[in-house]
């Protein structure tokens, strides 16, 4: 059943890569981030990377070295790869390096693009691979969830060499330690920054998650409504999000709100 739905998504992947006109002989993926883009998604992936580096490094030295490991963010975009160069010589040649998206549209089928799609593990084998750049990789690429959420994928490829049936069970046993590693590593930063939060900033998120408006918070508390406001922006910095909503839900996640 999985491989027929598999089988479905390939060929589906294929269709669509004709409609947009995708050549299968491209040299190299079509779309890889800017600089700057490159850089900011660096930086909201660094625990991640990090992460990923520390678990794969344990046991590159208990593999053979043909194996390739790589990592994407939930977008489709390579955040960090690692492989012993004295093998694979060539793999920048072919545009694969931190930036490349590994969506249908730069690059054709692949194990991760489908993995995106079908949020499950894929394994391909170089037939299955639209475009030629893919056309002697083995691939295997599985999501990585925290708490029902997609933060990347992790994807193991060999070139040329057949991949090993033990793989399936390996890249399970490696998204289990990158994920559980992750989820300490964001635990101890949540902890750090609930720790950066003064008792009335707690008290203003409490009750704006109630949902007070600010001159009733500033009533309650005998602060001002400017004051209130300063809070507020104080919050979304040190919590690292984007506006109060996310600073809500964040602190529901965290169990400071029931």
């Amino acid at each position: 059943m999985v491989e027929d739905i598999k089988s479905n998504e390939i060929l589906f992947s294929y269709k669509k890569c004709l409609e947009i006109g995708l050549t299968k002989s491209i040299d190299a993926p079509l779309i890889s981030l800017g600089e700057k883009e490159l850089k900011r998604k660096l930086q909201e992936n660094k625990k991640l990377i990090k992460v990923f580096r520390k678990c794969v490094n344990k046991v590159r030295a208990q593999l053979k070295n043909r194996y390739i490991f790589l990592v994407i963010d939930s977008e489709g975009y390579l955040l960090d790869i690692l492989y012993n160069k004295k093998i694979y010589k060539d793999i920048t040649d072919l545009g694969i390096r931190r930036g490349t998206s590994f969506k249908e549209e730069s690059c054709g089928t692949n194990a991760i693009s489908l993995a995106m799609k079908l949020k499950q593990l894929i394994y391909l084998k170089p037939e299955e691979h639209y475009c030629d750049i893919f056309k002697q990789w083995y691939c295997i690429a599985m999501p990585l969830y925290i708490d029902n959420d997609i933060v990347g994928y992790l994807d193991i490829s060999t070139i040329k060499h057949n991949m090993a049936d033990e793989m399936i069970g390996f890249i399970d046993l490696l998204v289990y330690k990158i994920v559980n590693e992750y989820k300490r590593e964001m635990d101890l930063e949540s902890q750090e920054e609930l720790e950066k939060l003064t008792d009335k900033q707690i008290e203003i998120i409490k009750k704006c998650a109630k949902g007070y408006t600010e001159l009733a918070i500033s009533m309650e508390l005998g602060l001002k409504p400017s004051t209130v406001k300063y809070h507020k922006k104080e919050i979304i910095k040190k919590l690292r999000v984007k506006n109060f909503q996310q600073a809500i839900a964040k602190a529901i996640k965290l169990n400071l709100i029931d």
